[in-house]
Formats: C-alpha cells, sequence, structure tokens
C-alpha cells in the first residue's frame, strides 16, 4: 500500500497487512529485547516443558532473524499460540506472544492455515482487542484482518464469520472516533493510523465492502450516521479542512493529519469500488462537498489523485451515475475539474479520469433545467451566490410549488440547511434563509409548510448570528414567517 513517511523510518511487519508506523517497530524492537519469566507460566501449569522449550527457542530465533526451525513445527507453534492468546491476562506476556506470533506470520505468509485451522483462533483475537495495551490490541487488529482477508479469499475455505468482521470494524471505528474533535498527537495519532491501514485491507474484498456498506446504510437511516466506520472517515476528512465542522483549521490541527488524511481517503476510495457504496456515499454522507473543499487547499498530487478517483467511482462504479452527477454539479465539481485539468498533472491516469469526470458533468449539466440545478445544490448542502436562481423573483413564481412534490422532500431539504445540526457555512445559512422567505412569498400555505419543518425556530436562532450577512437575511425572513400579511 502506499504510504507517506513524514521522514520518518518505516518498516512493514507484515507482507501481507503492512503496518508502516515507527511507533510499532520501536516498540516490538523493545519487547524483543525483554526477557519473559516462563518457568513461573510452567509452574502454573499453563505451558508444558516441551512448550517453554519452543517459547524460549522461538525467542531466540526471533532475535537471530532464523526461523526455520519455527517453521518445522509451524502448526504446533500455531496452536501454542492461540491458546495462549486465550488463557493470558498479563498484558507484559501477551505482548512477547504477540510478537512470537507476528514472526511466524511474516514468515510463512504462505501457510497461514497454521492458524486458520485452530477453532479458536477467533475467538482468542477478539479477546485481545480489549486488552489495555495498544501494541497488543493493534496487532490483534491486524491479525484479524489477515486472516479474516485470507479466509475470505481462499476458495477452499468457508466464508469468514460475519459476527467477527462486524467486531473487528467496531474496534477500527473507535480508534477513529478518538481523533475526530481531539488531537492526533503521539499514541492517538499511532492508533489511528494502523486502523485505517487495517481497514483499507479489509476493504480490499469485495464482500467486506459490502458489508462495511450495510452497516453504513443501516445506522445512517436510523439517524445515527457518525456511529458507522464510514461516517466517521468523512468526519476525519472534514476535520482536515478548512471549514469543516470542526473549530480548527489545518493549521491549528497536528502533525498526524497530513498522513492520517491520506490513508482516510484512501479508504473511502477503496470503499468506493462497492457499486451500492459508490451509489449513496454522497446522498448518505455528503462526501461530494468535502471533498471540493480538500482538493481545493490540497498541495500533494496523490491527495487530488484520491478524490478524482472517488469522483470518477460516483459516476462509473455507481449504478446512479445520473443522480450522483447532479449532487456533483451541486457540490461545484465541474469548475473545481477545470482548474484541476489547467494544473497539467503528470499522472496521464489521473488527467483521463478528471476528463471523463468534467465530460460527464458537463453533459449532464447540458440537460438540466434551472430547477434541476437547484435540487443538485439542495442535495450537495452547499448553497453558492454563484447561482442566481436565489435572487430571481421569475424562479420562484414558477418553482416554488415544486419543493413540495415527493412529500416535501427539496423544501424538508432547504429547512434542514438553517438547523443547528447541519453545521451550514454562513453563505449556505444566508442563502437557505433568503430561499425559504421566497418560498413562503411565492406559495400559499407556505408559512404553515415551513414553520411545521421547525423553520421559524431554526431563523429564530439566526437572528443572533456573528455573521453580518446570515443575520440579515435571518431577520428578513423572519418578518415573513411572522406577519399575517404573507401567505
Amino acid at each position: 500500500m502506499p504510504e507517506e513517511k513524514r521522514g520518518q523510518q518505516a518498516v512493514s511487519t507484515s507482507p501481507l497487512l503492512p503496518l508502516e508506523n515507527s511507533w510499532l517497530k520501536d516498540t516490538a524492537d523493545k519487547l524483543r529485547a525483554r526477557q519473559t519469566a516462563w518457568e513461573g507460566y510452567q509452574r502454573a501449569d499453563l505451558i508444558s516443558s516441551e512448550e517453554l522449550q519452543m517459547l524460549r527457542d522461538a525467542e531466540q530465533a526471533g532475535r537471530d532473524g532464523k526461523l526455520d526451525a519455527v517453521l518445522e513445527k509451524g502448526s504446533q507453534y500455531a496452536a501454542l499460540y492461540t491458546r495462549l492468546f486465550g488463557k493470558l491476562s498479563r498484558a507484559d506476556t501477551i505482548q512477547q506472544v504477540v510478537l512470537l506470533a507476528d514472526d511466524l506470520v511474516q514468515a510463512a505468509p504462505e501457510h497461514l492455515d497454521y492458524f486458520l485451522n485452530e477453532s479458536q483462533l477467533y475467538a482468542s483475537l477478539l479477546k485481545l482487542l480489549d486488552v489495555q495495551d495498544e501494541f497488543v490490541s493493534l496487532k490483534a487488529a491486524q491479525f484479524l484482518g489477515i486472516f479474516l482477508t485470507a479466509q475470505a479469499a481462499s476458495r477452499s475455505s468457508d466464508a469468514p464469520p460475519t459476527s467477527v468482521l462486524d467486531k473487528l470494524l467496531e474496534f477500527l471505528n473507535k480508534q477513529l472516533k478518538t481523533v475526530v474533535g481531539n488531537s492526533t498527537d503521539g499514541a492517538q495519532g499511532n492508533a489511528a493510523s494502523v486502523a485505517l491501514l487495517v481497514l483499507s485491507e479489509v476493504l480490499r474484498q469485495a464482500s467486506f465492502r459490502s458489508r462495511v456498506w450495510e452497516q453504513a446504510t443501516q445506522q445512517a437511516e436510523s439517524k445515527d450516521a457518525q456511529q458507522a466506520i464510514v461516517g466517521t472517515l468523512v468526519a476525519l476528512e472534514q476535520k482536515t479542512t478548512a471549514g469543516g465542522s470542526g473549530t480548527q483549521t489545518p493549521r491549528e490541527s497536528t502533525s498526524g493529519y497530513p498522513q492520517l488524511q491520506y490513508q482516510g481517503l484512501f479508504a473511502l476510495w477503496v470503499l468506493t469500488f462497492d457499486q451500492q457504496a459508490a451509489a449513496g456515499i454522497d446522498a448518505y454522507f455528503g462526501l461530494a462537498s468535502v471533498l471540493v473543499r480538500l482538493a481545493q487547499t490540497a498541495l500533494k498530487h496523490k491527495i487530488v489523485r484520491l478524490i478524482v478517483g472517488i469522483w470518477d467511482n460516483m459516476l462509473t462504479v455507481s449504478n446512479a451515475s445520473e443522480e450522483n452527477a447532479g449532487r456533483l454539479l451541486g457540490a461545484k465539481v465541474l469548475p473545481l475539474c477545470k482548474t484541476l485539468q489547467e494544473r497539467n498533472y503528470p499522472d496521464e491516469e489521473m488527467r483521463d479520469q478528471l476528463k471523463h469526470v468534467a465530460d460527464v458533468l458537463a453533459s449532464r449539466l447540458d440537460q438540466m433545467s434551472s430547477y434541476e440545478e437547484y435540487q443538485s445544490e439542495l442535495q450537495s448542502k452547499h448553497l453558492s451566490e454563484d447561482n442566481p436562481v436565489h435572487s430571481l423573483d421569475e424562479f420562484w413564481k414558477e418553482n416554488a410549488e415544486k419543493l413540495i412534490e415527493d412529500n416535501e422532500q427539496d423544501l424538508k431539504q432547504l429547512v434542514a440547511l438553517v438547523k443547528p445540526e447541519s453545521n451550514s457555512d454562513s453563505t449556505t445559512l444566508a442563502l437557505a434563509c433568503n430561499d425559504i422567505g421566497k418560498f413562503v412569498h411565492n406559495f400559499e400555505g407556505g408559512r404553515r409548510r415551513v414553520t411545521a419543518l421547525g423553520a421559524k425556530d431554526a431563523i429564530m436562532g439566526l437572528v443572533d448570528s456573528e455573521d453580518p450577512q446570515v443575520r440579515h437575511a435571518a431577520l428578513q425572513t423572519l418578518a415573513r414567517l411572522v406577519s399575517s400579511s404573507w401567505k
């Protein structure tokens, strides 16, 4: 997997699922120099005298980098490590077993059945996710990712247990959520970086992509989108862009962000190779506008490359390409594509994808009515002063009634933009207030409808806004909502 090292030495800890993280390497080096009192475990009947010798031999082999003797007893070692994972309780001893197990996995990637043949493998590793030691829990997550993907890819094996994948995803999401709204320095940044690497590798399996998206839509439909790992990924990207929902700007963010930003984008890009995810990732999680803001400030080619790749997947992999084209137009992707094309990137494949996205969006724009353009803006959740319809009385006279079609879908979206939980930018807030006023003025019974949707209370909360544009628009619209002379 491509990975930016940011000036640090990065070492792959497994050829199957590389965790290029200097903190993990340093921790492993320290553990390897430590002696473990295995004799005490023998006296406690947790290991036999033969297993004691096996552990001593494995430790020495790891230090010397000569694992031939360990590989000769690969299945025996896998059985021993799996059993110890389930039995041991001391974190320092578990660390040592994790290190030895990692040696075996790295040395014999073609023989993962050493472990997969152990019936208690997944139960033992899931137990390690709850150990209060970051090295142990993160390495357990890595092992789970390795074994789940290996089993899924094997034609001779049963499908891996969905419950195990779900618990792994829950653990990875927890690591990511610790940095959304918090600092990424130190262990939190390390944990999030490792979690993103594991997630990206898991998402390479088509069946796992489908499961991740299934979970995401279930949680989003239950109004709990932030509990889905996809929602967390989008929130992470949002935090790294100016104008995101957080209070920090990129300059105020910590040094961990550039790498986490890239790793999060990579995971989202891999996810959008799932047809359903490509179709719905903007509808459910508002990704398009987040990517636009990120692309506008991104300095690195590889960041823009992933963003363009996601847009392209939304238009090609997706089974809702026409709807997604409208959403991308509403997020102002087309003018940004033209700006990016002027940079003449050296990546030919990226240039081709960028041209394809721009061509598809330009073609769709030519087919759209002015109201369809307005709908695409609503769907993007970001209104723009570049669209003249916000101030054209003729537009509202002709189209106000359309907002109540399909069970008031567009009107609900418009009102949602002024509510506190929307985290709308100041321009969107001001224009949404304006548009609500235009609707009320041009539609019989409009005031009653928007009030029932919560518009009056939301706009009253904007009257004291620090932004003069928002304050002015809110006052004007509120006057229409409270005056009996308006329709």
